[in-house]
């Protein structure tokens, strides 16, 4: 997505959440899983593009944060994850999976993280401009076994809408 593709995406996402938050926190607490989930993941998403991140709470950066994990890894892998833009998020994941009680996936995460010396807080090395770049970052390391492991557990959706709804409070905080 281009720049522009990107801000016509903020300004339609900005006008979703602000729908949402209009529900307050029954109305959001109504919804089914899927469809509150999708609020939430909105919500999040735009107090992220809308606040500092010193302001966010934690349990946004957890669900932003998490959101971006499942859909990247669902999507293509862990290598995914890091080499996209939402690798900004990978320094919360571990802290998230721990909140939200993905106890097992945190530690899945944690050994990739630790066997393989990477630094979350510093994933430069997973910059790409090109698929074959891309191709190159798949063999750095095992991803095929962490995404195995990862696809096996069916949990971690349910478990963000689950942490969601316990905090909602602190996610539709503005």
């Amino acid at each position: 997505m281009g720049i522009l593709g990107t801000i016509i995406y903020n300004i339609k996402n900005m006008k979703k959440a602000k729908k949402f938050r209009t529900l307050g926190k029954e109305g959001l607490l109504a919804l089914n899983d899927e469809d509150f989930y999708d609020a939430i993941e909105c919500i999040c998403e735009d107090a992220v593009y809308d606040i500092k991140d010193a302001q966010l709470t934690d349990e946004q950066k957890f669900v932003y944060s998490l959101n971006k994990f499942e859909a990247e890894v669902n999507n293509g892998g862990l290598c995914q994850f890091f080499v996209n833009s939402s690798s900004e998020c990978a320094p919360y994941i571990s802290n998230a999976l721990t909140a939200i009680g993905a106890i097992e996936l945190k530690i899945l995460f944690d050994n990739f993280i630790g066997e393989n010396k990477i630094d979350t807080n510093d994933l430069s090395s997973f910059k790409i401009s090109s698929i074959d770049e891309y191709e190159a970052q798949t063999e750095r390391f095992d991803f095929d076994s962490f995404d195995d492991k990862f696809y096996e557990d069916e949990n971690l959706h349910k478990q963000i809408i689950d942490y969601a709804r316990k905090h909602i409070e602190k996610l539709i905080a503005e």
